[in-house]
């Protein structure tokens, strides 16, 4: 912690040399990690996990990309605390990943990662546009969906292949939400309710597994 102060001052006193030239540029890809020896070239740190920081740019990165899959947000000052905790969130995980090596991508991986965006996008102009929306290059990008694909391969092999649900608790949850169900039989929608079920396990686990991530690591959340 005292070796993240220290950056932040140093990031201060430099910036105030440097504020006619501007800062000569920023390390902009969303979790990749940003050594603190590099904080005097980030604008604004908005949280720091163990010796990573997550940069205003990062988080600004990261609300584009949740705008450009699911729509603006009614609320941009609540999507930016939870696309922040998201971000913290993930670093651990991320962390967590590279510490243990059991999970790899392949340069196939990510490219089908950021093909996948693309025709999310709609089009060829639509997805440039993003990225100079965005200030990204198809590179950062991919290295940025990347680890978002890492994240979910190592929570599937560390949690979620321990994740199970019986047929009983499915026909219990059936029999007791029979009114959303009226009109179908048990087997018309076990998988459908055994997915669902398995998804709230699984979310509670991983909660479970990020505390005790937190509880050992050195977190700092500043103001936004």
């Amino acid at each position: 912690m005292m070796q993240l102060r220290n950056a932040d001052c140093e990031m201060r006193n430099k910036n105030k040399h440097r504020r006619g030239a501007g800062i000569a540029g920023f390390f902009i890809a969303l979790l990749f990690l940003t050594p603190i020896a590099q904080a005097e070239r980030v604008d604004h740190i908005v949280a720091a996990v163990n010796n990573e920081v997550i940069t205003s740019l990062d988080l600004e990165q990261a609300v584009s990309i949740n705008e450009a899959l699911s729509g603006p947000a009614l609320d941009r000052d609540l999507l930016l605390k939870e696309t922040r905790d998201g971000l913290v969130n993930r670093q651990l995980l991320l962390q967590e990943a590279r510490r243990l090596k059991f999970v790899e991508l392949s340069e196939q991986d990510m490219l089908a990662q950021v093909e996948a965006f693309k025709k999310r996008m709609g089009s060829p102009a639509a997805f440039a546009a993003f990225l100079s929306h965005a200030r990204l290059t198809s590179r950062e990008l991919e290295r940025m969906l990347g680890d978002r694909l890492l994240v979910e391969r190592f929570i599937g092999k560390k949690i979620g292949l321990y994740v199970r649900v019986s047929r009983e608790d499915v026909r219990r949850y059936f029999d007791s939400h029979a009114e959303q169900y009226r009109g179908k039989e048990f087997p018309e929608v076990q998988k459908q309710i055994t997915s669902f079920l398995t998804d709230q396990v699984l979310g509670k686990q991983v909660e479970q597994y990020l505390a005790d991530l937190r509880s050992a690591a050195a977190i700092r959340i500043n103001p936004l």
